[in-house]
């Protein structure tokens, strides 16, 4: 009875404390989510009005703002197109003139129902609207459409043009100020969608206006996809309540009124029609620090998370991040699975009582004989044997082990005195601790995409395949003097010139990433034939010093090397995959490697979690014609021509020359083909051609992530 009663006590309490734990850990879990869901938006909204503000006030600086377009082109047009193509959120950019004059581009991606609706043609990609004044004084407009490439695929031109850039909210905004400000919502003119724009003046012969468009739409789209759950609720809204960006855009659309062509009253949070939305901006207004963080707000009977974050001043006005998420979203299944848990573990209770009771008494009684004897053990009182009696083979052979354990005492204990054969029983054996410090070597290895790639397999598959590829690398690694200090997952930490000495421990290393890639091409050429995926691996090297030796505690100990050294190398196999490379070494590394390899020279970079940059390298193979070991890496010419290319590229690059290195990174691309490296150069060198980088800056890339 006592033994049933325990065990129904036992069992409520666990499956009670289960329910609690995981209902307050999917409260927690619900408070967490949410606040990253809110960071995220944030970061994003951040991002995007950033890039707006820093786009105008970087226009304004041109030297050609205030030329006006002819109906051939405009001076900054491929600049416009250029921010347009690296800014998918944005819709479009333009200028406007205080005597009337205008020029936009404005991107036609993903607006098929705007060009159904306007006549433009499909294959436009690009819109561009000039509007000028000719010599007898009549306004004139020129629209012309662009596909992909950038040629025109139907134009148009209209008289007495009644569009007037002086009127719009966004010219308005600026035409008194100097800084760059955020318009009101208000529909775009082009398309007829809600939006805002990021706005501000230049000077000139004729001063004018610099604008970007920003879509409501588009930040609605994001917002939608940050939905927690159906009934989760989440927008944008100002102080007063004028709401910038709702998941539904029908009703967000509809909330805006229209006539004749003219925005009407912003309507309020209460005209999206959602209770949650209105209980928190109610909320919201009662609050003197119009903040709040990850509160609970009860609308309808229902529990909401509710969270308000506020964006920076600086856009010019008070905006503000609205979520609401059902506590229910993240508790209610728990309290689904804690009912059925309770109800048939008290229906397996009441069917197997009397099991329990047989059982426990088959149990217990030997379990007690064998506790006096052990009792007895304890004490050191060897002479009386052990006879336990019990169909349960366990017990019985518990009982044979305490008998021998108790003969073998026994005996022992004829020899030497009682009391030290206790003290050797309780002692053990401290091995020594500590370790040296020494010049090494480091390689990681990481398999890309590892997750996605078992997520397409059986567990079988993929306990085979990665069985075989670690085997494949540990007899490389092993063959050329490496130290396997662990394997994590599919990742490998490997080190030189310990415990055995290696003069040449960075050499060794780059010979080993070399024929591990040849190693994984044979590897994976089976597994293509298999109809297998790749496992396609990033290497990073480097070479510094750590500590080595035996690491750990007391009761557990492993031999490895600790120090910045080792995150240096960890971090550069990380970078592999920002730079679209293989395998990268550290400028220490290529240095000690010697001169029979090819390295190409990836740029300097600042790791996560330090504060010095270093030069990082990618290992190509070895010189061209290169004899003995090197012979099998060995590059060809071409190869050869390409990174001395390269090395003037790079040049150009870090001499802040940023429109040379974009001529010279396209002449790379078009002559030796695809290249991920010299892809993402060629990005930065065009971004760092319209925004060039801080004069501080000396070529470095600082990353804040592994």
């Amino acid at each position: 009875m006592v033994f049933t009663i325990l065990v129904s006590v036992i069992v409520t309490i666990l499956v009670g404390y289960g329910y609690k734990s995981n209902t307050d850990a999917a409260v927690i879990a619900a408070h967490q989510l949410l606040s990253q869901v809110e960071d995220s938006v944030a970061d994003k909204t951040k991002v995007l009005f950033d890039t707006a503000f820093r786009t105008v006030s970087t226009a304004v600086s041109f030297p050609n703002i205030e030329r006006k377009a002819t109906i051939h082109s405009h001076p900054l047009e491929h600049v416009f197109f250029n921010f347009l193509e690296q800014n998918k959120d944005v819709t479009s950019i333009y200028t406007g003139f205080g005597d009337g004059d205008f020029f936009l581009v404005s991107s036609l991606h993903g607006r098929g129902n705007m060009k159904k609706s306007l006549n433009i043609p499909s294959q436009a990609a690009w819109y561009t609207q000039v509007i000028g004044h000719r010599p007898d004084g009549q306004r004139y407009e020129l629209r012309k459409f662009l596909d992909a490439g950038f040629v025109t695929v139907g134009s148009s031109t209209t008289l007495n043009v009644e569009y007037d850039p002086r009127n719009r909210p966004w010219f308005k905004s600026t035409d008194e100020t100097n800084i760059a400000t955020l318009s009101d919502v208000y529909v775009f003119s082009l398309s007829g969608e809600p939006g805002i724009t990021v706005s501000r003046r230049f000077d000139g012969l004729i001063h004018g206006v610099v604008g970007v468009d920003l879509s409501l739409s588009n930040l609605s789209r994001f917002l939608k996809s940050q939905l927690v759950g159906k009934d989760s609720e989440i927008m944008i809204f100002g102080a007063n309540g004028d709401v910038y960006a709702y998941p539904k855009l029908d009703r967000l659309v509809t909330s805006i009124g229209v006539d004749n062509g003219r925005p009407g009253q912003w309507n309020k949070v209460g005209a999206l029609g959602s209770k949650v939305l209105s209980a928190l901006m109610r909320q919201f207004m009662k609050d003197s620090d119009k903040s709040l963080q990850n509160k609970s707000l009860m609308v309808d009977g229902v529990s909401h998370l509710v969270a308000v974050t506020p964006l920076p001043k600086s856009y010019g006005k008070e905006l503000f991040i609205g979520m609401a998420i059902p506590e229910s979203s993240f508790t209610g299944p728990i309290a689904d699975v804690g009912k059925r848990t309770i109800l048939v573990s008290l229906g397996m209770l009441f069917l197997f009582f009397p099991v329990i009771y047989i059982v426990s008494k088959r149990i217990s009684r030997p379990l007690n004989e064998l506790t006096k004897s052990l009792e007895e053990i304890k004490a050191f009182k060897l002479d009386t044997p052990i006879k336990v009696r019990s169909h349960i083979f366990e017990i019985r052979e518990l009982g044979k082990a305490s008998e021998t354990m108790r003969e073998t005492l026994n005996v022992f204990g004829r020899y030497i005195p009682k009391p030290l054969v206790e003290s050797m029983i309780v002692n053990k054996i401290v091995p020594t601790l500590g370790g040296d410090r020494r010049m090494m070597t480091f390689l990681f290895s990481d398999i890309k995409d590892f997750t996605t790639i078992s997520e397409q397999l059986t567990p079988e598959q993929v306990t085979g395949g990665i069985t075989q590829y670690l085997k494949d690398m540990g007899e490389t690694i092993l063959d050329n003097g490496g130290t396997i200090d662990k394997y994590i997952g599919d990742a490998i930490m490997v080190f030189w010139n310990a415990p055995v000495a290696d003069d040449e421990h960075a050499f060794h290393a780059c010979l080993t990433a070399l024929e591990c890639r040849d190693v994984l091409t044979a590897f994976n050429q089976k597994r293509r034939e298999n109809g297998k995926p790749e496992f396609l691996t990033r290497m990073g090297v480097h070479t510094g010093e750590a500590v080595v030796g035996n690491i750990g505690s007391s009761d557990r100990m492993a031999y490895t090397a600790m120090g910045a050294a080792v995150n240096l190398a960890s971090r550069l196999e990380g970078l592999n995959k920002y730079m679209g490379t293989d395998i990268l070494v550290s400028e220490s590394t290529m240095r000690a490697a010697g001169e029979g390899f090819l390295f190409r020279f990836a740029g300097k970079v600042v790791p996560k979690g330090s504060s010095v940059e270093m030069g990082v390298y990618e290992l190509l193979g070895t010189r061209h014609g290169a004899t003995g070991v090197f012979a099998p890496f060995a590059v060809d010419v071409e190869s050869m021509n390409k990174v001395r290319e390269w090395e003037g590229a790079m040049d150009l690059f870090l001499a802040r020359n940023f429109v040379g290195a974009v001529d010279a990174f396209s002449a790379l691309l078009d002559l030796y083909g695809a290249d991920s490296l010299v892809d993402k150069y060629h990005t930065l060198a065009q971004s760092y051609a319209v925004t060039p980088p801080d004069t501080a800056w000396c070529g470095e890339l600082s990353f804040d992530v592994k």
